[in-house]
């Protein structure tokens, strides 16, 4: 979720100058550097490691200077991030290489490398998501940032920013506040009120104004995060991740008929596409917005939606098809209409028993004898609990591995 600020790809080199022999050895030239983003790439990450660990050992034998120690480790630091998904104990391996990198330029007085080893610390703590420790480490690299001599505007934004999630996340939301809109307000002058950058930073904001509970900032924002979204495409995922987001700030704050506008706008963009995969997709948009307007009490517009997925739900079968039809059948009962529930959930227990699911057939089973009682078709009511009851008996009579216990 978080747009947090990604390491550098600490490599760079030393030109001689004009009359004078370059240098014998520079950062690009070592081998077991070369090695070790060759296995990166490769995702073989056992030896990638193993080579930035050589690299690391050699530059300290040879007394390398401290800059170049210190980038060294925070390669090391970073490959060793990205190998906490198979081995969660490397996040505190990079702790380890990232402090030690940190003493090295805390006694060369470098204090370029050393807001540059805080940011990877920052980088350790997300992934560990330790935000008190964050929110630490994110106050020092602001402060000392601010104080070189030419401070990197987007790496200060996103110092700020930061700074402010690990504040909303140990819940200071208060302190959280300021943090954001100077956030947005430093990445607007870094990268352009209409950048793309600004409208995943606005996406996420509006994000953590929502969980705070602030539906009016949240909508600013997420209208904002919007229309820069659709200019990359109106049905975009972004972009329509960002809709589905808005309107439901919208429903928070009770407008519901702003909410239906959303989701509806939503259902339009996604209708615009084409192609059998995105059939599917609008479908399940359509069955979930008619969950919503059930929920409202708008039955008319859910039944249009459910009827039109499952359609589509049908091709294939299987619990999504039956779940539409058990959610048809309640609107039909809730409407009055107990012959067009009775057929949904006929149709419902079909399907469930085509997938192998009898205890959802036993359910189904038993509601569709509700149904019946409201019919007055009392016979075929009782016939059908008699059936549920079957099934419910033999499944408690199954045993493990599907053995009877008898």
């Amino acid at each position: 979720m978080f747009g947090f600020l990604k390491n550098a790809q600490w490599s760079f080199s030393r030109v001689g100058t004009k009359g004078k022999k370059p240098a014998a050895w520079t950062l690009d030239r070592n081998w077991h550097r070369s090695e070790a983003e060759r296995h990166l790439k490769a995702r073989n990450f056992t030896e990638a490691l193993r080579h930035l660990a050589v690299a690391v050992e050699e530059a300290d034998a040879r007394k390398a200077p401290p800059k170049q120690r210190v980038r060294f480790r925070l390669e090391l630091a970073d490959a060793q991030r990205r190998t906490a998904e198979d081995n969660p104990k490397q996040l505190e391996s990079a702790e380890v290489t990232v402090r030690a990198a940190i003493e090295i330029a805390a006694k060369a007085s470098d204090g370029e490398e050393y807001v540059n080893c805080l940011d990877a610390l920052a980088d350790v703590f997300t992934d560990q998501k330790n935000f008190a420790a964050l929110e630490k480490v994110e106050e020092q690299a602001i402060r000392r940032g601010a104080a070189l001599p030419h401070p990197d505007p987007l790496r200060m934004a996103k110092r700020v920013h930061r700074l402010a999630v690990a504040r909303h996340k140990i819940g200071y939301a208060e302190e959280a506040v300021p943090a954001l809109e100077k956030s947005i307000a430093l990445h607007e002058r870094s990268c352009g009120a209409e950048s793309p950058e600004m409208g995943g930073l606005l996406f996420e904001i509006g994000c953590i104004y929502r969980d705070q509970g602030d539906a009016e900032r949240a909508k600013d924002c997420l209208r904002r995060s919007l229309a820069i979204r659709e200019k990359s495409g109106a049905d975009s995922p972004d972009a329509l991740e960002t809709l589905q987001k808005l309107a439901a700030c919208y429903e928070d704050s009770g407008d519901l008929d702003g909410a239906a506008e959303q989701y509806e706008r939503c259902l339009a963009m996604k209708l615009e596409g084409k192609g059998l995969k995105n059939v599917e997709e609008v479908a399940v948009l359509q069955y979930s917005l008619a969950n919503v307007y059930a929920g409202w009490g708008n039955l008319g517009r859910a039944r249009e939606l459910l009827t039109d997925s499952i359609d589509v739900f049908r091709r294939e079968g299987g619990p999504r098809e039956a779940v539409a039809h058990e959610l048809l059948a309640q609107i039909e009962e809730r409407t009055g209409r107990f012959h067009g529930a009775d057929r949904e959930l006929e149709l419902a227990a079909k399907v469930w028993e085509k997938s192998g699911r009898p205890a959802e057939v036993a359910r189904t089973l038993n509601y569709r004898a509700d149904i019946l009682d409201q019919l007055r078709r009392n016979r075929e009511a009782e016939w059908l609990r008699e059936a549920a009851a079957g099934i419910e008996a033999e499944l408690l009579s199954v045993g493990p591995g599907g053995l009877s216990s008898a």
